[in-house]
């Protein structure tokens, strides 16, 4: 009888983009492009339910709106009209992918598909006992060279994004705290920009470094991959975060030759965040819109009975695309998602306090020593002073929060607006219904050859009326800050649309087949 051979070793896995992302791009699983695991857009706090019903359901990447970009300056010259002539800046947008926050209305997931790891590539029979997860790293990049090197450099890539994107060839300002973000983002374009820049690339020292965050006792830290940490430091280990097998489905098979019969495939999905409360112990965020991030998969797999003892097998994901963050108020952002809200109606707060207190409302305590006490002198304070022997507390109905807050911020908004001169900050609101009459008897003003400087007391009322502001139109001529020939422009930035815009329509990724329908 002969003796047993040694132990056939356990494989392990290889993980893949899901069949459908290779299936849009014209690959199969044998092709280079395969290895990279796939991001999925949503514009839903619901998707996790859109990805189980249909994992091939999810929306595109757009262009334009998908990428990280940043503002240069537009010298006046070169604005267009109409609103266009009070945008002092334009985006360059670049190549690397950015992803927004759930604020803007966008969520985002990490999809895999895992294959056995032999010739062939198999799928895996079972999914049981296994681990599979995602880490979140991040590049870090130092550059040393002279500061107009550098400055030299970022100026030559933006004005290489400008002619790809409008033709444009002028070189636009990059603020010296912003070069380095600049330089390295557009990871699609660096191959080419280094060999046209190489006279200056060759005076950049450059180092890169990958991070993860580790956590522990002392909290989370961002450090170099798989260094130790710093002396005194409780131990710690990478961040892990979860990923969930997707379900076989039904119906997937449902045309041609298929049969119906869900493919046996392995399929997993993770949350990606986009945002978090978290700090490192220096007490910087976790996460920012600077660093560049990029998500990575393992997938782990039980010790085989009697060798418990030993380190789990752990396979790993090539990186996948490489993003920055949206930051809370990019604007390309918050125009994905409308808040709505009706200022309390003061007829009827009138009427309300008619009758008795309520128990409702803001209650405010002011500790002892805390209370302040001032004249308000007609709207001029005066003698201020602050006391108190007891906590007092003050209740204040809701409304008269938000009614004073409102009072500020319209007469705030265009104090600012002059004092800065902001006017692009016109551009960003209106009122609906318009007026209709004031925007026409402005349009029969100015194009019968009237302007700024020559407008009597009944265009500056119109004017008023589309600013929102009294008064705010004689300001206006009497500064001299918009040109003349720019009062048609002006217009027709105040000018507002005639309903609520409707959000920009989002485009699904296209429909595709599984290839194991047809026994592939």
């Amino acid at each position: 009888m002969s003796a047993a051979g040694p132990p056939v070793p356990e494989h392990g896995f290889k993980v893949y983009a899901p069949w459908y992302v290779c299936e849009r791009g014209g690959f199969d699983r044998f092709d280079p492009r395969a290895r990279t695991p796939a991001l999925q857009k949503y514009d839903s706090a619901e998707f996790v339910r859109r990805l189980v019903s249909d994992p091939r359901d999810s929306l595109r990447f757009e262009d334009a709106d998908d990428v990280w970009s940043y503002a240069v300056p537009v010298p006046l010259g070169d604005r267009g009209p109409g609103r266009a002539r009070f945008a002092t800046h334009q985006l360059v947008r670049t190549g690397l992918r950015k992803l927004y926050q759930p604020a803007h209305d966008r969520f985002y997931a990490f999809t895999v598909e895992l294959f056995c790891d032999r010739p062939g590539l198999p799928r895996p029979q079972s999914p049981d006992g296994l681990e599979v997860g995602f880490v979140m790293r991040r590049r870090q990049v130092e550059m040393t060279a002279p500061p107009r090197v550098l400055r030299k450099l970022a100026h030559r890539l933006t004005a290489d994004l400008l002619a790809a994107q409008n033709g444009s060839r002028g070189e636009g300002g990059v603020h010296g705290s912003e070069v380095e973000d600049v330089l390295w983002a557009d990871l699609a374009q660096r191959l080419r920009f280094e060999s046209d820049h190489r006279e200056l690339l060759d005076q950049v020292g450059l180092q890169t470094q990958t991070q993860a965050w580790m956590t522990g006792a002392a909290g989370g830290q961002w450090r170099a991959l798989g260094t130790p940490p710093p002396q005194g430091r409780p131990a710690d280990r990478e961040q892990e975060l979860p990923m969930w097998r997707l379900p076989a489905r039904s119906g997937d098979c449902t045309g041609g030759s298929g049969t119906g019969a869900p493919p046996e495939r392995s399929l997993w999905f993770g949350v990606v965040p986009t945002a978090s409360g978290d700090h490192d112990d220096l007490g910087l965020p976790k996460l920012d819109e600077h660093h560049v991030y990029e998500l990575s998969c393992f997938v782990r797999r039980p010790a085989r009975p009697g060798h418990e003892h030993c380190p789990r097998q752990t396979s790993w994901s090539e990186p996948g695309e490489p993003f920055r963050l949206a930051a809370f108020f990019d604007p390309e952002g918050t125009k994905n998602r409308r808040i709505s809200l009706t200022l309390p109606d003061l007829r009827a707060v009138a009427a309300r306090a008619g009758g008795p207190p309520g128990p409702g409302g803001v209650a405010v305590t002011s500790p002892p020593g805390s209370q302040l006490s001032f004249d308000p002198g007609g709207g001029t304070p005066s003698g201020g002073s602050v006391g108190g022997t007891v906590p007092r507390t003050c209740t204040f109905a809701l409304e008269i929060f938000m009614i004073v807050a409102f009072f500020l911020f319209s007469m705030f908004l265009p104090i600012v607006v002059f004092l800065f001169q902001l006017w692009w900050l016109l551009a960003l609101r209106f009122c609906l219904p318009p007026s209709l009459s004031a925007v026409a008897a402005l349009k029969t003003f100015f194009d019968g050859g009237g302007k700024l400087s020559t407008m009597g007391p009944a265009e500056l009322a119109q004017l008023d009326e589309l600013l929102g502001s009294q008064g705010a139109a004689a300001r206006l001529k009497e500064s001299g800050d918009v040109a003349d020939e720019h009062g048609g422009d002006l217009l027709t930035t105040l000018t507002p649309p005639p309903t609520v815009p409707l959000p920009a329509p989002t485009r699904p990724e296209p429909p595709v087949d599984d290839p194991l329908c047809g026994g592939g």
